[in-house]
C-alpha cells in the first residue's frame, strides 16, 4: 500500500509518495483544488496531512475516495519531524509525514467532521463575527452620548436602539450628526443581517429532532443546541463523560510535581464559543430554575466552593446531560435527575 504525505498550500499542494518500505516512489506538486479529482483517482492508500483551513474538505475528498486518512493536530506535527533543525519546506514537510505514516499504524487524528456539522459550524461562525461587528459599533454610540450628556430613556438592543438614539438626538437642537447617522445606518444594516441568520439558525433547529430534545433540558435554547450538536457532530466518539468535559475544557487543570496534587482553574482550551454559551445556560437555569434537580445540586457546591466554581460545574452537568440526551435518543427527566443528586447527596454524607 501507499502512504501518501500532503503539505497542503493555498494554490498548490506538495505531495511524497512512498511504499510500506519507506522507499520514495515519486513526489508531485498538485494544484488544491484539485487534490479531491486527484485522490480519487488513485487505488486506496494511507493519506496524511496538516490540520489547517484546506484539511476538513481535502480530507472529506480522500475518505470518500476510500483512501486511510488522517489529520494530524498542529500541535504534534513538530515532534514527528516537521521544521527539525530549522529546515521546512513544503517538499521537506511532506516527506516528513510520509515517513511518519510508514514508521506508525496510527497517528494522532483530529475529529473528521460531517459535512452537515462544517455548514453548521459555519453558519454559527458567521453570526458571531457579525455580533463582534455590531458590538463595537454600540460601545462606540453610546460613548459618543455620554461624552455629550445625551441619555437615553430606558434599555434599547437591535433596531430599538437606533431608533432610541435617533428620536432623542432628533428632539435637541443640534440634531443628528452626520458622522452618527452613519453608524447608526451600519448598525441597523448588521442587525438586519444577524436577523436574517437568526431565523435560519431557528428553522434548522426546529426541524432537527436532536436539537429539539435537548432544549427540554432547562436553560438550553436554540442557540446552544445547534452549537452543541454542531460542534459535537459525533456524540459516539466520547466514550465517558470526562472525557466530554475535557474536550469542553470544563474541568480543573492540575499542576502535580514532587508527590504533590495542585488543581487549577478551567483549563485554557476547548471550543471558546460553546463554553461560553453553556455557562450562560448554567446562569440561566440557576436564576430561573431554581428548584430544578441539577441546580440544586449545584446550590450544595456553592454553599461549599463558591458561586463561580458552582456555575462551572452546573456547565459540566449541563453538556453531560446534553450528551446522554443525544446517545440515549431521550428527554429530560427532572424525576431521574432527582435520584440522581439524592444518590450524591447520599454518598458524600
Amino acid at each position: 500500500m501507499e502512504h501518501i504525505g500532503i503539505d497542503l498550500g493555498a494554490a498548490h499542494s506538495h505531495l511524497v509518495i512512498m511504499n510500506d518500505l519507506g522507499a520514495e516512489l515519486r513526489r508531485r506538486r498538485v494544484q488544491t483544488d484539485k487534490l479531491p479529482r486527484w485522490l480519487a483517482a488513485r487505488a486506496p492508500s494511507r493519506v496524511v496531512m496538516e490540520a489547517c483551513t484546506q484539511s476538513p474538505v481535502v480530507a472529506a475528498a480522500s475518505m470518500e475516495a476510500g483512501h486511510e486518512t488522517f489529520v494530524v493536530p498542529g500541535q504534534i506535527v513538530r515532534a514527528l519531524g516537521v521544521g527539525a533543525r530549522g529546515i521546512k519546506t513544503d517538499d521537506r514537510d511532506a516527506e516528513v509525514l510520509a515517513r511518519a505514516l510508514v514508521r506508525n499504524e496510527q497517528l494522532p487524528s483530529v475529529h473528521l467532521r460531517s459535512q452537515r456539522s462544517r455548514e453548521l459550524r459555519d453558519l454559527l461562525a458567521a453570526r458571531d463575527r457579525l455580533i463582534g461587528a455590531r458590538t463595537p459599533l454600540a460601545q462606540h454610540i453610546k460613548s459618543w452620548l455620554r461624552a455629550r450628556l445625551v441619555q437615553l430613556r430606558g434599555r434599547a438592543n437591535g433596531p430599538a436602539f437606533t431608533k432610541a438614539v435617533r428620536t432623542r438626538l432628533l428632539e435637541s437642537p443640534d440634531g443628528l450628526p452626520l458622522g452618527l447617522e452613519v453608524l447608526l445606518d451600519s448598525y441597523d444594516q448588521l442587525s438586519e443581517q444577524i436577523a436574517r441568520l437568526d431565523s435560519q439558525i431557528e428553522e434548522l433547529a426546529e426541524q432537527d429532532d436532536t436539537c429539539r430534545r435537548l432544549r427540554t433540558l432547562p436553560g438550553v435554547g436554540i442557540q446552544t443546541s445547534l452549537a452543541f450538536v454542531a460542534q459535537i457532530d459525533d456524540p459516539h466518539r466520547f466514550g465517558t463523560s470526562d472525557e466530554l468535559g475535557s474536550y469542553l475544557a470544563l474541568t480543573p487543570g492540575e499542576c502535580t510535581t514532587g508527590g504533590k496534587v495542585k488543581r487549577t482553574g478551567t483549563i485554557k482550551a476547548g471550543p471558546r464559543h460553546l463554553k461560553a454559551l453553556l455557562v450562560q445556560c448554567a446562569w440561566s437555569a440557576w436564576r430561573c430554575r431554581p428548584n430544578d434537580p441539577m441546580v440544586l445540586w449545584a446550590r450544595q457546591i456553592a454553599e461549599r466552593r463558591g458561586k463561580r466554581i458552582a456555575i462551572v460545574a452546573l456547565a459540566r452537568k449541563i453538556a453531560t446531560i446534553l450528551w446522554r440526551l443525544w446517545k440515549d435518543g431521550s428527554h429530560y427527566d427532572p424525576a431521574l435527575a432527582s435520584g440522581i443528586v439524592a444518590e450524591q447527596v447520599t454518598n458524600a454524607a
